[in-house]
């Protein structure tokens, strides 16, 4: 039964591009306000889900509507077109049936040939063979003014009435009222949507009084209806609301009017309805053609499980700044210890143009000196000789281990890269490390080499006027072969300001950096394993309770922690670094503050670490806010939820190590009178996982868990 009703709703929601359980009732109510177009409408969509489960179709997919929505809107236009009759109700069963192998096919093909949704094609298609099979089609059946409509909205001007009945037609509803219950619907499942909808219909209305007039009052609904459907899909739904948003949308309504006027005339002598053909060629032909950019930095296609407009923009947003540079294999920087970098990135003296992306390490004091005594002997430096290692796993390729040493302030341009060990890794990348120490080579060609294994040692070697390590990312085994930008997966830096955690970054000139060494007791608190039970006594507000953790896998075997209160966070953990990849659910449970405090975790400890990361909106802002701030989203966001997080070692109990998390939430713009400070500290042992959370706002503790044993 649960299957069928969510089949049923969702069908419904599938129209606007929605995935709300709530948003498919609402339009399936605003579809009955006429009946037989309603009843008929739902009849399609219980009819196609049952022949998809009967024919052993995905669940997953009826569930989600995938198969229903070409139904209803088969079964609502087989109605608005003729008046029902007995042979009618004989044969709307079979283009229902018709209309649903098409939609198989269609959505088959489209998706596996152009990564394409069929859209409603398999409607259209179907519909056109319905009207020429029973011939005569031309005037639609029933009265499209309905009573309530003549009671409430007989003063309502031309323009308004147009739009309301516009937004009807996308469900075959010719009524004004349910036009008014669907962008009320519209509204609490999507403001970006809302606005376009607004700006699409205008925009059509303009373009077609300027490039069509004389065939206004014959295509004014038609133009109207797929401009919003075509704002709709290309706002947010299926392309990622940007700043160009708003001229995708301007453009799209010029070619609705153009190509509904293309197809009037086309369809002028057979009287086919044009109904949605623009809109399905108009957003067919603008994602496909999406496909083929260079750089997909704006007007991004959708490639994650779709959520309103709002979620999806949240989502890409905060996954942009947590994972832009994120990369399939975790490189760590070649040596133990803490090094400095005299010369990055684009350095002034050898690292430039196709060269300009690599690292020169050497090893200071505290005095930020790079030799002991005077400096004249390559001994004096306290880099020279010191172990160099692997970044990644990997395959040696090259190795040169004969060049001799440079005395001090002398180079050797005749074997520029002086002694040199080329290592081939996953995905065709390599890394190459130079000016090695003479003979020092620990590998040889053909070995099979562990991230962190020796190489050699750092020398003096090649053009290298002191001893230090030049490290680079290449793409061919070449020694000196042109450089490539490749991330570093985490690393601590030791700034001015103090020990920063840096993931997936590059390390600047003038920094000292050093790998993230791993905390026992740290690590042990944050892997999850699947099948792991973790139970706490709460405390939020008022009000104790008992929650139970389960950690499961989805489909695609990503581990999830389930709470008894019905919500997830996702765990992605790299080898150095835990991190709360998407929190689904409430926020009144130990999950969702363990999330907002252990967002990300790297599986070390420093006191005084500090590191930050970009939480999404929707996960810390409260709902009336977000509402009027996704009004004017399409122009700018002015929400953000910067999170920051040090260690820090209790002081009453020095085993304690806690984790401090601030998130500094400041609105900008017309909402820079918002202002919020959430505050959480995971204390752990090597006694327990978790001694404690405790969760404040603006300095008022909230909540508190401790771990049930």
């Amino acid at each position: 039964m649960k299957l069928f009703l969510d089949g049923i709703f969702f069908s419904y929601a599938q129209i606007f591009f929605s995935n709300r359980r709530w948003f498919g009732a609402a339009i399936l109510a605003a579809s009955l306000l006429s009946p037989e177009i309603g009843l008929m409408g739902l009849f399609g969509a219980a009819f196609s889900n049952g022949i998809a489960y009967a024919l052993k179709f995905d669940k997953e997919k009826i569930r989600n509507g995938f198969y229903g929505f070409n139904g209803i809107l088969l079964g609502s236009a087989s109605t608005y077109f003729f008046a029902l009759n007995l042979q009618l109700l004989l044969l709307i069963p079979i283009f229902i049936i018709i209309t649903f192998f098409i939609t198989a096919v269609l959505e088959h093909y489209f998706a596996t040939a152009f990564n394409l949704p069929g859209l409603s094609l398999p409607f259209i298609l179907s519909l056109y063979v319905f009207l020429v099979f029973l011939g005569n089609y031309s005037t639609m059946s029933g009265n499209t003014h309905f009573l309530i409509d003549k009671t409430f909205f007989s003063s309502m001007p031309d323009e308004v009435s147009l739009f309301f009945k516009s937004i009807a037609l996308i469900i075959l509803q010719p009524s004004i009222s349910a036009g008014i219950v669907i962008l009320i619907a519209i509204f609490f499942f999507s403001r970006v949507h809302f606005v376009f909808m607004l700006i699409s219909f205008a925009s059509a209305r303009l373009f077609l009084w300027l490039l069509l007039p004389e065939l206004e009052s014959s295509l004014s609904m038609i133009i109207a209806f797929n401009s919003l459907l075509t704002a709709i899909a290309l706002g947010g739904s299926l392309i990622i609301l940007s700043k160009k948003s708003i001229y995708l949308i301007l453009l799209s309504s010029i070619m609705v009017v153009v190509f509904s006027g293309f197809f009037h005339r086309i369809f002028l002598d057979s009287s086919l309805p044009i109904l949605v053909l623009p809109f399905n060629l108009i957003v067919l032909t603008t994602i496909y053609s999406l496909k083929f950019r260079q750089e997909q930095s704006d007007l991004v296609l959708l490639y994650f499980a779709p959520g309103s407009p709002e979620e999806n923009f949240y989502y890409h947003q905060t996954k942009r700044k947590r994972f832009e540079n994120f990369k399939g294999v975790f490189a760590e920087l070649p040596f133990f210890g803490e090094w400095f970098i005299p010369q990055g990135f684009d350095g002034e003296i050898t690292h430039k143009d196709e060269w300009k992306y690599a690292w020169d390490f050497v090893v200071t004091d505290k005095k930020d000196s790079q030799f002991s005594g005077e400096g004249l002997e390559t001994s004096d430096y306290f880099c020279f000789n010191l172990p160099i290692i692997a970044p990644l796993d990997g395959e040696v390729v090259k190795v040169i281990d004969t060049v001799e040493n440079n005395l001090i302030s002398e180079v050797n341009l005749d074997q520029n890269w002086g002694n040199t060990i080329v290592l081939a890794h996953e995905y065709g990348l390599f890394s190459a490390l130079s000016h090695l120490e003479l003979n020092s080579a620990k590998v040889k060609v053909g070995d099979s080499i562990k991230k962190g294994e020796l190489l050699a040692t750092c020398g003096n070697s090649g053009r290298s006027p002191y001893p230090h390590l030049h490290f680079q990312f290449q793409l061919s085994d070449k020694i000196g072969d042109k450089t490539y930008k490749f991330p570093i997966s985490s690393f601590i830096a030791n700034s001015p300001s103090g020990y920063v955690l840096k993931t997936f970054d590059y390390p600047d000139e003038d920094e000292s950096v050093h790998n993230v060494e791993i905390d026992e007791t740290v690590k042990n608190s944050f892997t999850f394993t699947l099948g792991d039970i973790v139970k706490w006594k709460c405390s939020l507000g008022k009000k104790d309770f008992y929650e139970v953790w389960e950690v499961k896998a989805d489909i695609y075997n990503n581990l999830f922690i389930h709470s008894s209160t019905g919500d997830s966070a996702f765990l992605y953990q790299t080898e150095k670094v835990f991190y709360i990849t998407n929190y689904t659910g409430t926020k009144k449970s130990a999950l969702y503050y363990f999330y907002l405090s252990a967002y990300q975790v790297p599986l070390c400890f420093k006191d005084n670490l500090f590191w930050s990361d970009e939480f999404a909106v929707p996960s810390v802002y409260g709902l009336p806010l977000r509402m009027a701030s996704e009004l004017i989203l399409s122009f700018r966001n002015y929400l953000s939820a910067p999170g920051s997080f040090t260690f820090h070692t209790d002081e009453e109990n020095d085993h304690i190590k806690q984790i401090l998390s601030d998130i500094s939430l400041r609105g900008k713009g017309p909402f820079s009178f918002y202002k919020k400070d959430l505050s959480g500290i995971i204390s752990i042992s090597d006694k327990k996982r978790f001694e404690q959370i405790v969760y404040s706002i603006n300095n008022k503790k909230v909540f508190s868990a401790t771990l049930d044993s």
